[in-house]
């Protein structure tokens, strides 16, 4: 009989619980070159989606017969297959008015971030992060983004914005929260999840090329780090390359594009790597405030877990001080902060966000923490749809249809040049002699020609002859017209949506409701998008809500006890105040306006609000110029009151005593003379 050892658990060590040290233990403090091979794997698993999105660009925007094709064991792309069987190369874009069309509804609506607070009370802190949300949105022009996000959500199925503080990502050098728009080329992330809004995401980065002093004013903190970068980046950086030759069109061409080397020859290539990564952490609450705040330290941070236990025996000499027992006192407690400040017993697994900066040899240029509130990764991303870590883009099956289309536009062209139409049949024997048949030729066809042929005996019926021939009519205009439906039907996009002219006798409401019923079939693509909007704008407001500080929120919202009428107002506070972001629709936009004029009227009908606010709330253009007016009116009237003369009253009268002439001349109707 086999007596059954006992499992007795391996003690784990405090660098197994970190796995960023313990990788660093492994692999080493200053390079990872294992991190750099598996993202690279990673980049390469998504190359049939780049060969997809390369090709319905092309489908859209440039060369639609690029594809490659291959005849008679050569490869050649249909362009230059149909060049050289002599046929002419046509194309009908159908597809770019489809992404137009979808582009033009997101547009049109103007949608804007709303902060809303969960605690009403705090709603006016709510206005304060709404304003500096639009402030930083109009400064890195979102609406320009936003455009070629959804241009990319139609075409290659994947949008990827990047939200980030710094000074280095916008066109000032100022520390912002900067929106940047990642290259779909560019980005990598793992295909093992599950989520269709990308919470089990593991790891995520791209790359990027910058010119050799960008990267050293990004990464270079000393002279030596300076020697140290452009050694690594030796072989890259050319600064006078004049071999360069490349065109605009053919960068990062999904055919030439190499991970590790950028096609530029004279930028640096530079990985910027998101993984989630693990720590023994410990939560402690302390008890003194109303409600326990959440504190979370690191179970390794030896020196802030003495400074608690100062605390704690600070606070329990108070209360002894004061005649409470040691029950009553409240202390800064949890489950791992015992009696022994170094007691580790009570530690939790904390999952976080890592951050890497690496260069082409794997050389570590930064890495650190998530400094973001949300401690997350700075991407945010859109996928349409995402089934079994395929993406595909949304007008994916009209390109097919928009090929038959491009075929039957040319087959349409080769029978018109195929049938023989008025081909003249010339008898050889009736040419002269002295002339070739080319100049016969020339002079046959030529207007106000005279022709002079000789005629034997007996060759008196030979005469030129011209015969037409009626080909068989293959009625490619009606299957231009099916496959245009069909194109229309596979991508929901057609009839009023497009802005077309309604048929006569239409009624507006009835084409309004039609333009309504249009956009159902694309409601949950603009859904998904405009969650997308929400998530990078709840990105940004978190950034500016942690790192603007009360000077930046004065300076954008200018004096917050005259807008907001509350003297008691914190601006300190604002970081930890939890929003509730929603995107809405603009007030700017035409209706809102409207509505908003009509309810204000109906409000200063009933004295509910006053006539200044009347303009404020409506927004009339011309409301400073009515409302000094009013301000004028009732200083003179306050002064008459007390029986003094405006001093503007005063030089009013003083102009019109200067300019007045000594004898005024009474005006003539029009077209009188004076005697």
């Amino acid at each position: 009989m086999i007596t059954p050892r006992r499992l007795i658990p391996r003690k784990i060590s405090r660098t197994e619980l970190d796995s960023v040290k313990a990788r660093q233990a492994k692999v080493g403090k200053v390079r990872d070159v294992r991190l750099l091979e598996r993202c690279e794997r990673i980049w390469e698993n998504m190359d049939d989606f780049r060969k997809e999105r390369a090709r319905a660009d092309r489908f859209i925007y440039g060369d639609q017969l690029a594809d490659l094709i291959e005849v008679n064991g050569k490869t050649m792309t249909q362009r230059q297959y149909l060049l050289k069987t002599g046929n002419v190369a046509l194309q009908n874009n159908q597809l770019k008015n489809k992404v137009e069309t979808i582009v033009g509804v997101i547009v049109k609506e103007e949608n804007e971030p709303i902060c809303n607070a969960i605690d009403r009370k705090e709603q006016q802190y709510g206005e304060v992060i709404t304003a500096g949300l639009k402030a930083n949105c109009d400064k890195n022009q979102m609406g320009i983004l936003y455009s070629l996000f959804m241009k990319e959500m139609c075409g290659g199925g994947l949008a990827v914005a990047k939200e980030s503080y710094d000074a280095t990502s916008g066109p000032t050098d100022r520390l912002d929260s900067w929106t940047q728009f990642v290259n779909p080329n560019q980005v990598f992330f793992d295909a093992e999840m599950t989520d269709p809004r990308f919470w089990d995401i593991k790891i995520i980065g791209q790359f990027f090329d910058k010119s050799r002093g960008e990267v050293e004013a990004m990464f270079a903190r000393s002279k030596k780090d300076v020697a140290l970068l452009r050694e690594i980046y030796r072989h890259q950086a050319i600064m006078f390359n004049t071999e360069d030759m490349n065109q605009l069109t053919d960068k990062l061409d999904e055919r030439d594009a190499v991970f590790l080397t950028p096609e530029d020859t004279t930028k640096c290539r530079v990985f910027e790597v998101w993984t989630k990564e693990t720590k023994a952490r410990i939560r402690l609450y302390d008890t003194n405030s109303p409600a326990p705040e959440e504190i979370i330290i690191d179970e390794d941070d030896i020196a802030y877990r003495r400074q608690i236990k100062e605390e704690n025996l600070r606070r329990q000499r108070i209360g002894r001080e004061s005649g409470w027992s040691d029950d009553m006192v409240p202390y800064i407690t949890g489950d791992g902060f015992g009696e022994d400040e170094l007691d580790r017993n009570g530690i939790f697994i904390d999952e976080y966000w890592y951050c890497r900066f690496l260069a082409p040899d794997g050389t570590i240029l930064w890495e650190g923490e998530s400094p973001y509130a949300d401690r997350s990764h700075p991407f945010t991303i859109c996928a349409t749809p995402m089934v079994d870590g395929k993406i595909v883009g949304y007008l994916h099956d009209g390109i097919d249809l928009n090929i038959a289309i491009n075929r039957a536009m040319i087959l349409h062209d080769w029978l018109l040049r195929a049938q023989a139409k008025g081909v003249v049949v010339v008898p050889k024997s009736i040419v002269p002699k002295d002339i070739s048949f080319k100049e016969f030729a020339n002079s046959w066809t030529s207007i106000d020609e005279m022709v002079f042929i000789d005629v034997k005996p007996g060759q008196e019926k030979l005469m030129p002859q011209v015969f037409f021939s009626a080909g068989q009519n293959f009625n490619v205009s009606e299957l231009l017209n099916t496959y245009t439906r069909q194109l229309e039907n596979s991508t929901a996009i057609s009839g009023a949506i497009q802005g077309k002219t309604p048929f006569a006798g239409t009624s507006g409401s009835l084409y309004a409701q039609m333009a309504n019923n249009a956009t159902t079939s694309i409601a949950a693509l603009l859904k998904q998008f405009r969650n997308f909007m929400n998530e990078v704008s709840k990105k940004k407001a978190k950034n500016i809500a942690a790192f603007y500080d009360t000077d930046r929120w004065e300076e954008i919202v200018g004096n917050i006890d005259g807008i907001f009428d509350n003297s008691n107002l914190d601006l300190g506070r604002i970081p930890d105040i939890e929003f509730d972001l929603e995107v809405k629709q603009s007030v700017e936009t035409p209706d809102a306006k409207e509505i908003a004029k009509q309810d204000a009227m109906v409000f200063l009908q009933l004295g509910l609000i006053t006539f200044e606010e009347f303009l404020e709330i409506t927004k009339v253009p011309y409301a400073n110029k009515i409302l000094q007016g009013r301000q004028a009116r009732q200083a003179e009237a306050e002064a008459a009151q007390r029986g003094e003369v405006p001093q503007g009253a005063i030089n009013e009268a003083a102009m019109n005593a200067q300019t007045a002439p000594a004898q005024t001349t009474p005006a003539l109707p029009y077209g009188a003379s004076r005697q």
